[in-house]
């Protein structure tokens, strides 16, 4: 029975040791055919513009296959290149073998790599790329065709002008102009999926944490939850009652406990730069990301050759503490309707008990009628502080909430 025993185990130990090898042949041979792509211009500088999605992503256009159409792309450095269904369906793009891939759940699955023959983006042409198949199922796509990442990126320095919505392409750091007080960050850069990251510490501690850069989310910083409270005591904090969509690449809600928390000082520890009073998001399951939220307050330079991350601030004295009023609208495909996703605790639609789930009828008397319209208005930047937000209560009654935006933390 023993012998048995040890016998099972020991198939069992032989199987988990051949998948393992198994995905780690098969996770290596995918980024090396997701990093290819061969730079068939001769360039010193380009100047793309650029729009941003009703998300908030970078959409940069490119045309493909030497076509003459141009189609929206997600630019994200903290994603390998991709393709949807809705480009691979029109251009019947060869296969070029299989990628592993992490769904929204966190589950492994088997994904198709495709093979682009040419991706022109302004006057800048690459060649032999490849990317992988996936579906992108968020509401409000704007028929966007994939997400030009890292496998590309990290070709060239990617100079984000966010206030005047363009971006600089170089070959080359020496090319680009910089300001003389700009700030210098120091990156680390994985070999095999070309992520960039750097290191930060929180408060004085001496424990550094490793934070990766990544267009493809919208917060200032998101951490997990646990390394927060590890490091740091006696931090305000306010919690988000309901689903939280997470970040790009994920369309599944994520019903983990969220929090917001006022960091007083934060600082890169290569760099010595310091920041105070940054709102950061954090949830048990949240990765180390350093997002859009905090790069928009910067001209920021990404250069994967020099591993830099240049910011060159806005303003003298950057400021993070955004306003709100405190609630968050989904749209639920099911019952083809807009509702409130989330709230905030201790912001004004929390104490005016603005209710989770309730039907949103309009947002200053912008009508919430179908998806179209939902859509519509996370493209409308609303120049007041005070909203008017309309909803349907459970008993069918509709009421109105005039709510003003303050800051996410309070002096």
């Amino acid at each position: 029975m023993v012998k048995k025993i040890i016998i099972g185990l020991g198939v069992c130990i032989g199987f988990v040791i051949t998948c393992y090898i198994f995905v780690y042949v098969s996770v290596k041979s995918q980024h090396k055919k997701l990093s290819q792509g061969r730079l068939t211009t001769e360039l010193v500088c380009d100047t793309i513009p650029f729009t941003y999605s009703s998300s908030g992503f970078i959409l940069i256009e490119a045309k493909v296959n030497e076509g003459e159409e141009t189609y929206p792309f997600i630019l994200d450095s903290g994603a390998s290149n991709m393709v949807f269904s809705t480009l691979t369906d029109g251009y019947h793009l060869q296969n070029n073998g299989f990628g592993i891939s992490i769904g929204s759940a966190e589950n492994l699955f088997l994904t198709r790599i495709k093979e682009i023959n040419s991706l022109q983006i302004g006057n800048i042409e690459f060649r032999e790329l490849n990317a992988e198949e996936t579906d992108f199922n968020f509401n409000c796509t704007e028929n966007v065709c994939g997400i030009i990442g890292t496998g590309l990126m990290h070709h060239l320095v990617w100079q984000i002008d966010f206030n005047n919505q363009i971006i600089i392409i170089s070959k080359c750091i020496d090319d680009l102009q910089f300001q003389d007080k700009s700030i210098e960050i120091p990156l680390h850069e994985n070999k095999y999926s070309h992520l960039l990251s750097t290191d930060i510490k929180l408060r004085n501690n001496k424990s550094t944490k490793e934070v990766l850069i990544d267009l493809g989310s919208n917060n200032i910083f998101s951490f997990k939850e646990s390394a927060i409270l590890k490091d740091s005591i006696n931090l305000r904090s306010k919690r988000i009652k309901g689903q939280i969509s997470k970040s790009l690449g994920n369309n599944k809600n994520n019903t983990s406990d969220y929090r917001y928390y006022l960091l007083d000082s934060l600082i890169f520890s290569r760099s010595l730069y310091l920041v105070n009073n940054i709102p950061i998001g954090t949830s048990s399951k949240s990765l180390n990301l350093l997002g859009l939220g905090f790069l928009k307050k910067y001209k920021s330079t990404i250069s994967w050759s020099d591993k830099k991350l240049i910011l060159e601030p806005y303003d003298s004295i950057p400021d993070f503490n955004w306003k709100t009023t405190g609630f968050s609208i989904k749209y639920n495909k099911e019952l083809k309707k807009a509702e409130i996703g989330t709230i905030t605790e201790n912001t004004p639609a929390a104490r005016a008990n603005v209710p989770l789930n309730a039907q949103v009828i309009a947002v200053n008397e912008i009508l919430f009628s179908d998806l179209e319209s939902y859509c519509n208005s996370k493209k409308m930047k609303l120049v007041s502080d005070t909203i008017y937000l309309k909803i349907k209560k459970g008993d069918g009654s509709v009421k109105e909430y005039p709510l003003i935006k303050e800051p996410i933390f309070n002096n």
